[in-house]
């Protein structure tokens, strides 16, 4: 904080330009629309997001799910006109993104992993937008399946055995061990 102090004194010293940085992320995204369309003020949902989104009316008290995007609807199953419970870990995080947003309605972001079928995790990021002074609220979700560590040891055993039975590999080396590895050619100036 000092060396900033004495920088920024130095009338003959510039500060490097800022270049914005593009939000990346579905989250980031749905909050800088969010704030681009007033919503703070009273505007209604947040356009684009409609396959990863869920409307929630009431997000204090029933928390019924107005609407569920299609997206979300085919890998986690939730269907509209139905209470938002805390049945499972998915539900659970959305009803306390709900109870959050209702005592104090502002942009709510929130991470979960989830254990998803066939061995999976999914790792799972969202933010929690008030509608309406806080009487609807807009959830937009974005997600990654991943292996867990049983299904990645599994798998690995099974590309070995097949990386044995094809002559292409030795018994000895492990594929995914970084000491086998090539190594990479000395550029060092000697």
């Amino acid at each position: 904080m000092r060396a900033r102090t004495i920088i920024s004194a130095d009338s003959n010293f510039d500060m490097p330009p800022r270049f914005p940085a593009p939000e990346r992320r579905r989250a980031g995204q749905a909050v800088a629309a969010w704030s681009a369309a007033g919503a703070a003020a009273g505007a209604g949902e947040v356009p684009g997001y409609d396959s990863h989104s869920i409307i929630v009316d009431d997000p204090g008290g029933a928390a019924w799910m107005r609407r569920v995007g299609g997206a979300i609807t085919d890998t986690f199953g939730l269907v509209a006109d139905l209470p938002l419970d805390r049945r499972d870990a998915l539900t659970g995080e959305l009803c306390a993104a709900c109870d959050l947003l209702a005592i104090h309605p502002a942009p709510l972001h929130f991470d979960a992993s989830l254990t998803g079928p066939q061995s999976a995790w999914i790792l799972l990021r969202g933010v929690a937008l008030p509608l309406a002074q806080g009487a609807r609220a807009q959830i937009v979700l974005s997600w990654r399946e991943v292996l867990n560590r049983t299904a990645t040891a599994r798998l690995r055993r099974d590309l070995t055995s097949a990386l044995e039975l094809s002559g292409r590999f030795s018994t000895s080396l492990d594929p995914f061990a970084l000491e086998t590895l090539p190594k990479p050619p000395d550029v060092s100036p000697r």
